[in-house]
């Protein structure tokens, strides 16, 4: 379930707003005739997203210029706290609590990028460190590709669980859309539940509609 009941696409956002949408071209262009699976000149509404929904989701206010930004889960030690989308118990016996290290809704990403700088951050910042040789046996167990599966690794698992660290997206389009990353076999669509989907477009309007409530809660106007 995507909850689009109890969370409905922002009005002015959302696969049928007919504004506000994702320019497709941004994450997943492709001239015809389209290689492998590609799908050649893709339309705004044919960015979907899998494993994630708007339940495990919620947005937080920072400190300008970011402002208000969607969070994406973490692993409790790393959460630094959000307004979750299902405050008030809007999702009732369907999900009481917020979902965290549940595969279906984890929006396991497909790798990470960072520079020389950002790796040496992480290196400093990370319990244990960021690169082998590892300074803490115990932080990392022993061989670091002992026990973990490709995604802790490849995927960046590691950085928003054992690192601490928190996975944002932006509320603007012209931003969300270039933090969309293409799975180029789109081999998911046909081996995944259609449930485990969501519209790239419905699911920044569901944010959106969470940053409402948000401000609502606090009283802002």
């Amino acid at each position: 379930s995507c909850y689009h009941d109890q969370v409905p696409a922002h009005p002015e956002y959302g696969s049928s707003s007919a504004s506000n949408w994702i320019d497709p071209n941004v994450c997943c262009a492709e001239d015809e005739p389209g290689r492998g699976n590609m799908k050649p000149n893709p339309v705004s509404n044919d960015i979907i997203l899998w494993e994630t929904n708007i339940g495990a989701a919620g947005v937080r206010k920072y400190p300008e210029p970011l402002g208000w930004m969607g969070a994406m889960p973490v692993q409790d030690i790393a959460d630094v706290g959000s307004f979750w989308s299902g405050y008030g118990n809007i999702f009732g016996d369907a999900l009481k609590s917020r979902p965290r290290r549940v595969d279906q809704t984890l929006g396991q990403q497909a790798g990470f990028m960072a520079t020389r700088s950002q790796i040496l951050f992480f290196d400093e910042i990370c319990p244990g460190g960021f690169l082998p040789p590892y300074e803490d046996d115990q932080q990392w167990k022993g061989d670091s590709l002992q026990r973990h599966a490709v995604e802790f690794w490849s995927g960046g698992f590691q950085l928003f669980g054992q690192c601490l660290l928190n996975r944002v997206l932006s509320l603007d389009p012209k931003r969300f859309e270039r933090q969309l990353l293409y799975h180029t076999a789109n081999n998911k669509q046909r081996t995944k539940g259609k449930k485990l989907f969501v519209r790239a477009n419905d699911f920044l309007g569901q944010l959106h509609t969470v940053k409402e409530r948000a401000e609502k809660s606090i009283g802002v106007e």
